[in-house]
């Protein structure tokens, strides 16, 4: 059952549920064919949700008056027979079954109305057909991974990422989807391009590293260290070209990004262990130590609101990083095994 609550509490697989859509339809199916043990799984969480969503809707009034209607009638009927004779009264007890009969059908018929509405326009189950195998690497915080795909290219995964991708590219692109935060050297190839969705962009390229970044889905970001891509909107319908030492900065709220250089140090620092902070406010400090360093952090006291913090950590311990940070900025903190508190 747990593995269960995990779909009912994961909000990308409620919307698919209740809004399902061309993007989601693809991941979740994409998520499907690399889990083919977890289809029970699926389909029982997601009649799960449909149930909290069941409409309830009560009878019309004219069917209400209909049943009414006919009770009263045999009512009447039972009145006017009561004193007939045994011979008739024989007769009368079988039509008065009957009626009965007809009665709790016509109720069970009207409690039951609601259910075979709701059968009748809830929407189609989808068919999960398996064409291919597919497989996910991810990680949690505290981990980082780096893994080679099918045609040769070269992926490092941060704490707290997935990459879903085919287990041989088939297609005319090498497509895979992309959650969190992932480094690529694409090997080239001129009659494939290599696609990867995520967050909402789509970036393009035939033979380039990038960086992408959608831990944050308010604020996504591509960085081109090399060669040339081209990144697809899917929510607003724009594209963007980048040249080496560009970035690609896309609010989803605005719908709107913007292109400007970045300190190739800062965006993929985190491959060779450098943890770097510029001008971080606290609540964005606490948030990339905890997905760092694989620990949940609480706070007691207030924290100063003009908080900026800039740093270069490399491969050093959390108590360290904390010792460093706290001589600067005043706190007290403590470390139990993955639960850290700071105080102030």
């Amino acid at each position: 059952m747990s593995q269960i609550n995990d779909l009912l509490e994961d909000p990308e697989f409620i919307r698919w549920v209740k809004s399902p859509e061309k993007k989601l339809n693809k991941y979740w199916q994409s998520w499907m064919e690399a889990n083919p043990e977890r289809i029970a799984d699926i389909k029982l969480a997601r009649e799960m949700i449909l149930g909290l969503q069941f409409p309830s809707r009560e009878a019309s009034e004219y069917v209400k008056k209909q049943v009414l209607n006919r009770l009263l009638l045999e009512s009447n009927f039972n009145e006017e027979n009561s004193n007939r004779g045994r011979s008739i009264q024989k007769r009368f007890n079988s039509r008065g079954f009957s009626r009965a009969l007809k009665i709790a059908a016509i109720l069970v018929f009207t409690i039951l109305l609601p259910v075979l509405y709701y059968n009748l326009q809830k929407p189609e189950e989808p068919t999960f057909a398996i064409s291919q195998k597919w497989i996910i690497k991810s990680t949690n915080w505290g981990e980082k991974i780096t893994f080679r795909l099918p045609d040769g290219t070269m992926v490092w995964l941060n704490s707290g990422s997935s990459l879903m991708y085919p287990e041989v590219f088939n297609g005319a692109f090498r497509d895979v989807e992309l959650r969190g935060e992932g480094f690529f050297e694409v090997v080239e190839n001129v009659n494939k391009p290599f696609k990867v969705a995520s967050g909402g962009l789509v970036t393009t390229a035939l033979g380039t590293s990038f960086n992408i970044n959608s831990t944050n889905t308010n604020e996504l970001k591509v960085s081109l260290v090399t060669g040339k891509v081209l990144v697809n909107s899917q929510i607003s319908d724009a594209s963007y070209f980048l040249d080496p030492g560009q970035e690609l900065d896309f609010s989803t709220g605005t719908r709107e990004g913007t292109i400007s250089t970045f300190n190739t140090e800062a965006v993929q620092g985190w491959r060779e262990g450098k943890l770097i902070f510029r001008n971080s406010s606290f609540d964005d400090v606490r948030s990339r130590l905890e997905q760092w360093y694989g620990v949940e952090i609480t706070v007691a006291g207030a924290y100063p609101k003009n908080w900026s913090f800039t740093g270069k950590f490399e491969n050093q311990s959390l108590e360290m990083i904390l010792e460093s940070m706290s001589s600067i900025e005043a706190f007290e903190f403590k470390i139990d095994k993955k639960a850290v508190s700071i105080n102030f």
